[in-house]
């Protein structure tokens, strides 16, 4: 398909990819260097210092870089290809486009590159600084001090995962790994959708946080926290699957919702 082509092409050839790679890899790895130090300062006994699933950067409790993640993560990859509508206005070649490709099927391509390309760099990020944090301090809950209170060896319901993390550490994190480099994704989606209706990047950039931020707002007041972004990108936040499957169906409904305004808009032109 030309217009996959066309838009692989077009990321690969941006600066803000491999920026947002560099910063991404660099944020897991001085979590990696701060966990290290955290536990070297307080000298704790190799059996009561916590395994990698306890200690890695999306379930940390000590070294705690959430509000990092929830901020400047999706802000950071708004800016690789979520604005590249912006960029073909300003470069005066989307009316050439549209006339050489589909442009149905080149903005659902964007979309497919946009969603995918976002999660693959979240996700090998995170998942770096898991492996390298088993290879320091091991996984399992047998090795940690969460043996001891019984709080910590039954699973809540109501957490995300939770039975599973007892049952199979490893999967657990990969999958809280996954779920929350969807999520990133997901907002990077919608800044793009969002770029068909503002004239400047920046709002293209900044969209995700404001989301994030009205979002938790409106279903904080309603007493429906469990389907708010910021609740579901942090550890230990009381949401199940459901929970978590009617958010991905709600950025699916919104993206559609937004496409179908912007082709009628230009079909109107």
């Amino acid at each position: 398909m030309k217009e996959l082509k066309y838009n692989i092409k077009l990321l690969l050839k941006r600066k803000e990819l491999y920026f947002s790679i560099i910063c991404i890899l660099l944020v897991n790895l001085i979590h990696i260097f701060l966990t290290i130090h955290y536990n070297s300062s307080t000298q704790l006994l190799v059996e009561n210092q916590y395994s990698a699933e306890y200690l890695a950067i999306l379930y940390s409790v000590d070294v705690n870089l959430d509000m990092l993640i929830i901020i400047i993560f999706p802000i950071l990859c708004a800016t690789i290809f979520s604005d590249s509508s912006l960029f073909e206005k300003k470069e005066k070649i989307s009316t050439i486009l549209h006339c050489r490709l589909n442009k149905k099927k080149l903005i659902l391509t964007r979309f497919l590159t946009i969603i995918v390309s976002v999660f693959l760099i979240s996700f090998v990020g995170f998942l770096m600084n898991y492996i390298s944090l088993i290879c320091i301090y091991g996984s399992g809950n047998a090795v940690t001090y969460f043996q001891s209170p019984a709080f910590y060896l039954i699973g809540n319901t109501n957490i995300f995962l939770d039975t599973l993390r007892l049952s199979n550490p490893i999967l657990f994190y990969i999958c809280i790994t996954a779920h929350v480099s969807f999520l990133i994704s997901l907002l990077s989606g919608l800044a793009y959708s969002i770029s068909f209706f503002v004239k400047q990047k920046i709002w293209v950039y900044v969209s995700p946080f404001v989301v994030l931020l009205a979002s938790e707002f409106i279903l904080s007041s309603l007493k429906l926290e469990q389907y708010a972004p910021i609740t579901q990108l942090q550890p230990f936040s009381f949401f199940n699957f459901t929970n978590a499957a009617i958010l991905y169906l709600s950025f699916l409904i919104i993206y559609i919702i937004f496409i179908i305004i912007h082709l009628k808009k230009r079909d109107n032109i």
